[in-house]
């Protein structure tokens, strides 16, 4: 008899599923948003990265990035020589993983050229990204931290 109702008990647990839950989740993601420099770093000796807080001109906006939903990007890189400028660059973006490609064209010399610059993720969070790179000119890994407003 007690076997008898402890089967009855637990035949709603036969009937119960989480399938439902698991289909109407969406990822949310984080990168999507404006993106404020706040430092920069590199890596030292012991390996450890040494920050500095960015410097924007006080007569400028700040320095970011904007990600959207559609994978197109911006770059604005706000620059005072009199008047406050913004050297702008365009593009589209892919994400896989830790691995961030930022794809734009440029004119060099008249002739559109396609530059690809890879960046590695190394946190994320809703509020806040650290990305690393290598420069161009100098082969220098480079960290940003940015703030998302």
């Amino acid at each position: 008899m007690k076997k008898f109702v402890f089967l009855l008990m637990a035949l709603p647990l036969l009937f119960t599923a989480c399938g439902e839950d698991e289909e109407t989740f969406v990822q949310q993601n984080y990168l999507v948003g404006k993106w404020e420099i706040t430092q920069t770093g590199t890596m030292n000796a012991q390996g450890a990265i040494n920050y500095t807080n960015y410097v924007n001109d006080a007569n400028c906006d700040k320095d970011n990035y904007i990600f959207n939903a559609d994978l197109t990007y911006q770059q604005n890189d706000f620059v005072n020589s009199g008047t406050c400028t913004n050297q702008s660059i365009s593009g589209t973006y892919n994400r896989l993983s830790t691995n961030l490609t930022l794809r734009y064209t440029t004119n060099v010399g008249g002739t559109p050229q396609v530059v690809n610059q890879s960046l590695t993720i190394v946190s994320l969070t809703y509020t806040e990204i650290v990305v690393a790179y290598t420069t161009t000119n100098s082969n220098q890994l480079v960290y940003l931290k940015m703030t998302k407003v």
